[in-house]
């Protein structure tokens, strides 16, 4: 060891025994465990205390309601009602829908007609959809004489099925086509067009125009193949157009035509549904040119006619063998029907015969309903009347009298009984092929006869009678409340006992219902002709429910709102508001799912969170309960009953909304006239039709922009007031008080509630903080690569002024320490000295290897060193720091560089760094080190980095000559002031970050010289890059740590260079993956709400998080772009810029791995460990051109 330089020793050893967050007692890990183990406690506690709460689910209190009933009575003598003559409303309305047709061999196919308007239809079909074979669902319509394709939306709004070459859906919300997939069935879908107007109600009046004009049939035809083009799922249509005046027949054979031949040539098919006989139409002509005709066998009674049987056995076997004579058997497809209808009539005046009173003929019908199988039923049960199948017809009815409206009802109907009647008779005849008029309405014990009738067991199969689909629903309000639970009914059946008939086609005779089906009974309360409630949904909203909130305030009303849990625990302070100012609160759910189609626990999750919400932030356990989607109304179906019943058994009101202002309906958006107009058309239609009675208004606060209903809101408000109408809480029409509709909480509910608002108060602040943290972390790392951007554009394009003179060439040492380097220390040694720069000398410093590092070096070069032009060191093991600051004592060159043992560098990079000394204010120069072994995906995301990353930073900070790191790989130094600093300080592992640190205090500038190229083997693994960046990252931080008071003493340092290392390279990439996951998790909310409620979820927030998101991804790739153009040619770069197209994986990769040696970084500087040298494993092996660059220079 050289003498005069006894403080660098000095230093060297005295620090080796003290690292940087070094706690030999580790006293300051077990002061911060005991903490972490107390938070860690505590969270448990909450979180048990969070978890036993909604598992064990308290119901809450019950809120009783009185119950109304109708006053029916049955009339005793149903025999009696046959035949009787009744006068023709002039009145026409019809259900009819068409079907599709197989061939009829073996037990033939199963068809069925499907209606979107009725959602019993779609629960039927999703429970026997195994054993339909064809599907034909009412989704098109003709309504205009120019055969345009309309379709209706389900509130009946139309809308063009083509319109400027765009196909609109037909499948709403693709709900057939999800459940076809999902049931993974083989079933095809005929979509069915026809003439009917559901909005007018009645069948087009210009049928004839069409029919008759042949450029409105080449539209239509247009039109369907493009359709059908469009969905090629779709194998063909069915045709049900009616009421076509005989003029226009040949028009309508035409069209017919003219689709056979469209479609044949495609392997598509048209059926073509035709009364059951009706000479009219020229079946022979329409079976020769369609692929089969549905011969509606039924409504031989109907909307059009007096009471009486709809298909009695007689007439349907008629009109069967009529067909068979004109139309070939494998052409027929027989429609049978399972619905009814239900006549009302004025009551009959009663004249005496002997003793007895005797109806006389009723003077007229009043109205005719279409009734599924399951109304009927109710209707029997609730008059007490008893059902009878007719002897003559086969058919089931019964009558009863209405006392309150003074009126008497005739129904007839179509069960299970009279379909496998039909479906036996069609067999006799050989009609195999049967389709059934419709789903939704049928009596649900048919499907046990369904697929094979001849080998049904009646008396067994058809004994036990489950119940429809419909439910029954008593009183009037838009408070609902099931009264009663769904049960099966049971039939007593009589065969046809002739034995010259096979068994096989024996039918029912005689059938006696031993007890009814019955559905679901939803009863309703709250009506009151002159009262109405406010509702709003989907809220608090932090934008718009303020603002309704100021409008109810000005006015003085009082209105209930349903509150979604996940909106209300981002918006406590607006819940609080609401119930503050007392107003009624209710529950939403807690994230907006169709409860219809989640599991019970999931309910009951929905449910308990946001019960658990409103108990924590406001004491109180609000009762009323708004389900979400499909049953905003009320219950249709049993299958939307059921999750209802559930609901209630809580002890939750069921609030439904008779009055629906449709405000988040935004194609098209209503005015604030049209909503005010909308709830007053709707009051008046109340009283033509009875059912929709209500007092409740519904409105909503939040799910999108709610513009409308804030400037709608006063206007209603002031018109209501205006025409007589008082303005009440929900709970007024019900005759309860605010305090009973939301009950406060007992005293053991109130320690509940703390707890539970500790867990939400930290939730939400988790939350908070991940979306906070989001778009800040994305503002800032795009402010910042465009800030680094711009400093390095700057940079590369200004010329540095040259202090040196032309024969500047101060001695210079070359600092190479190994340990363990036996592999590549010739190579490095090699490249060195094939350096254009002459007055040097390499010293290379054995760490106290433990291979042959030592010899291999000293053998390698005799002649050099016997010259002075090499000197090979070794010494004890004690690290790089001790290593170099060992061979600083054996150097008194004016200038050293420093490079790593596995690196090459080029032949002109020790020139190019050390001109910059001529300048007395250089400390230090950067040089611009490369990955020169790219040989797998790991190795080429790393060249990636050192380019866009490390590189890319030194020439913005090269800018104000305060670069952070001069890199080990290769980097030069002034002799003196590193010794001046103490040299290098075993105090950190980052040796090299801490004297660029020292230097840069000591008043010197550290700069960026970018063509002083050097290659280094970069780690190969995943394993070997995480120890790496482990090391360095622990070492960044000690430096940091180290030289904090840089931050005020050292402006450059302390306004940009070491925030930038703390914001960028530890504290956001510590917590980088939640800000993927909060994106992740952002577009996963949105699409699953959007696939729930695609019209009303808000796409403003999805918008801003993609824009954020994608605008850091563009901005990401284009500075990375910009920095590759920055970079110097050189041979050994070409095909740099392919490295561009890994930048967005390697990106996401690199963020989850550095997270995790962040926190590893973290940890260690807490427990206060000393950090050991990790030694990575040297392969020697380095890219062609690298090697080239080692061997040729």
């Amino acid at each position: 060891m050289e003498e005069g330089h006894p403080a660098l020793a000095y230093a060297s050893h005295s620090l080796m025994s003290k690292q940087i967050f070094y706690d030999p007692q580790r006293k300051r890990w077990k002061r911060l465990r005991v903490a972490f183990d107390s938070l860690a406690l505590g969270g448990l506690i909450l979180g048990i205390i969070f978890l036993v709460g909604l598992i064990r689910m308290q119901p809450l209190p019950e809120l009783l309601l009185s119950a109304h009933k109708r006053n029916y009575r049955t009339l005793a003598n149903q025999q009696n009602l046959k035949g009787l003559k009744f006068r023709r409303s002039a009145h026409r309305k019809t259900d009819l829908k068409p079907a599709d047709v197989p061939l009829n061999s073996g037990e033939g196919l199963r068809a069925a007609y499907y209606v979107e308007d009725d959602p019993a239809s779609f629960s039927s079909l999703r429970q026997h959809i195994s054993q339909i074979d064809l599907l034909f669902p009412e989704w098109l319509h003709v309504v205009s004489p120019d055969g345009a394709l309309t379709g209706f939306s389900l509130d009946n709004r139309p809308y063009p099925i083509v319109n400027k070459g765009r196909i609109a859906p037909v499948d709403h919300d693709g709900k057939i086509g999800d459940l076809i997939s999902s049931s993974h069935v083989n079933l095809d879908v005929f979509p069915l067009v026809n003439n009917y107007d559901p909005v007018k109600g009645v069948f087009m009046p210009e049928i004839g125009q069409f029919l008759s004009s042949e450029t409105a049939r080449a539209n239509f035809i247009h039109q369907v193949d493009q359709l059908l083009a469009a969905n090629p799922t779709y194998r063909g249509l069915s045709v049900d157009l009616e009421e076509i005046p005989l003029e226009a027949q040949p028009g309508f054979k035409a069209l017919i035509a003219a689709l056979y031949d469209d479609f044949h040539p495609r392997n598509l098919r048209v059926y073509v549904n035709v009364p059951a006989h009706d000479e009219d139409f020229d079946m022979k002509f329409l079976a020769d040119h369609s692929d089969g005709l549905l011969l509606m066998n039924y409504d031989e009674h109907e909307t059009g006619s007096g009471p009486g049987p709809i298909a009695s056995q007689d007439w349907f076997i008629d009109n069967l063998k009529w067909a068979l004579k004109v139309v070939p058997k494998d052409k027929i497809i027989c429609a049978i029907g399972s619905y009814g209808y239900d006549w009302t009539t004025t009551s009959p005046t009663v004249r005496k015969r002997g003793k007895k009173n005797v109806p006389s003929v009723p003077e007229k019908v009043l109205s005719v309903t279409s009734i599924s199988t399951q109304q009927a039923w109710q209707q029997a049960y609730d008059s007490h009347s008893h059902i009878d199948l007719d002897d003559d017809s086969l058919n089931v009815h019964f009558a009863y009298d209405d006392d309150d409206a003074h009126v008497r009802h005739y129904v007839w109907f179509l069960d299970a009984v009279t379909v496998m009647n039909e479906m036996r008779a069609a067999r006799a005849l050989g009609i195999q092929t049967i389709a059934l008029w419709r789903l939704g309405q049928e009596d649900n014990s048919l499907w046990k006869i369904w697929d094979a009738p001849l080998h049904a067991d009646p008396a067994k199969d058809l004994a036990q009678v489950p119940p429809g689909y419909d439910i029954d629903t008593e009183g009037e309000g838009d408070v609902l409340r099931i009264t009663r639970k769904p049960q099966d009914g049971s039939r007593d059946l009589t065969m046809d006992d002739d034995d010259s008939v096979p068994s096989q086609y024996r039918m029912v005779l005689q059938e006696s219902m031993e007890s009814y089906p019955l559905s679901y009974t939803v009863t309703q309360y709250g009506y009151n002709p002159k009262k109405v409630a406010i509702s709003f949904d989907d809220g608090p909203d932090a934008e718009w429910t303020p603002k309704i909130l100021d409008v109810l305030k000005q006015y003085n009303v009082k209105g209930v709102f349903l509150m979604i849990g996940e909106e209300a625990e981002k918006n406590v302070g607006i819940m609080q508001r609401v119930y503050r100012e007392g107003h009624e609160i209710g529950n939403h759910s807690f994230t907006h799912p169709d409860i219809a189609e989640i599991s019970k626990g999931q309910v009951d999750l929905e449910l308990n969170l946001t019960e658990r919400l409103f108990a924590s932030k406001i004491g109180v356990q609000p009762l009323y309960f708004r389900p979400p989607y499909s049953i905003d109304q009320e219950p249709d179906t049993n299958d939307q009953a059921a999750p209802v019943e559930r609901i209630q058994s809580r002890g939750y009101v069921i609030l439904g909304n008779k009055i629906d202002t449709n405000d988040w309906n935004e194609t098209p958006r209503k005015t604030p006239q049209e909503i005010t107009d909308d709830v007053f058309a709707q009051i008046s239609e109340m009283d033509k039709r009875p059912w929709t009675r209500g007092s409740i208004i519904l409105m909503h606060d939040g799910g999108g922009d709610r513009a409308a209903t804030v400037a709608a809101l006063p206007m209603l408000i002031t018109t209501l007031r205006e025409r007589g109408y008082q303005i009440v809480p929900v709970s007024e029409l019900i005759g309860k008080t605010r305090a009973q509709v939301m009950p406060p909480l007992t005293p053991h509910q109130r320690w509940q509630a703390r707890a539970d608002s500790i867990t939400f108060f930290l939730f939400g602040f988790f939350n908070n903080f991940v979306v906070s943290l989001f778009f800040v972390g994305d503002i800032l790392m795009s402010a910042r690569l465009i800030l680094i951007g711009i400093f390095a554009v700057i940079d590369r394009l200004r010329t540095r002024k040259n202090f040196a003179a032309p024969d500047y060439a101060p001695r210079v040492a070359v600092l190479i320490p190994a340990y363990n380097e036996e592999k590549v220390i010739v190579r490095t040694i090699r490249s060195v000295m094939m350096s254009n720069y002459k007055n040097l000398r390499i010293i290379v410093i054995d760490d106290g290897s433990t291979d042959r590092t030592f010899e291999v070096a000293r053998d390698a070069y005799p002649a050099d060193i016997a010259a002075g032009r090499l000197t090979v060191l070794t010494k004890p093991n004690g690290g790089k720091a001790e290593a170099l600051n060992f061979a600083l004592n054996h150097t008194d060159e004016e200038i050293y560089i420093g490079i790593d043992a596995d690196g090459v560098i080029a032949h002109d990079a020790i020139t190019r760094l050390v001109c910059h000394f001529a300048n007395p204010k250089i400390g230090a120069v950067a040089g611009n080190a490369k990955v020169g072994n790219r040989v797998n995906l790991w190795t080429r995301w790393q060249a990636l980095e050192y380019i866009t990353s490390q590189n890319f930073e030194r020439r913005a900070l090269d800018l104000f000559d305060v670069v952070m790191v001069v890199p080990g790989a290769i980097g030069a130094w002034r002799t003196s002031t590193v010794r001046a600093g103490g040299g290098y300080h075993p105090d950190t592992v980052a040796e090299d970050a801490d004297l660029t640190m020292n230097v840069l205090e000591q008043g010197y500038s550290v700069i960026y010289e970018d063509q002083a190229l050097a290659f280094t083997e970069a780690p190969v693994d995943m394993d070997g890059l995480m120890r790496q960046r482990f090391r360095w990252s622990f070492g960044i931080l000690q430096a940091i740590f180290k030289h904090r008071g840089a931050i005020t003493k050292h402006r450059a340092m302390g306004l940009f260079a070491l925030p930038n290392i703390l914001i960028f390279q530890i504290l956001l990439p510590l917590v980088s993956p939640l800000i993927d996951l909060m994106f992740v998790a952002g577009v996963v909310h949105y699409f699953i709400d959007k696939h729930f409620h695609p019209d009303t979820t808000s796409t403003a927030s999805f918008h801003k998080l993609l824009l954020f998101f994608l605008a850091f991804l563009v901005i990401d790739f284009l500075t990375s772009a910009l920095a590759f153009a920055l970079e110097r040619k050189h041979p050994a770069s070409r095909g740099d810029a392919w490295l561009l197209v890994h930048i967005w994986i390697q990106r996401f990769t690199y963020r989850q791995v550095f997270s995790i040696v962040l926190f590893k970084t973290i940890k260690r500087a807490i427990d206060g460990k000393p950090f050991s040298w990790d030694k990575l494993e040297r392969t020697a092996k380095m890219s062609k051109q690298t090697e080239a660059l080692a061997e040729h220079q």
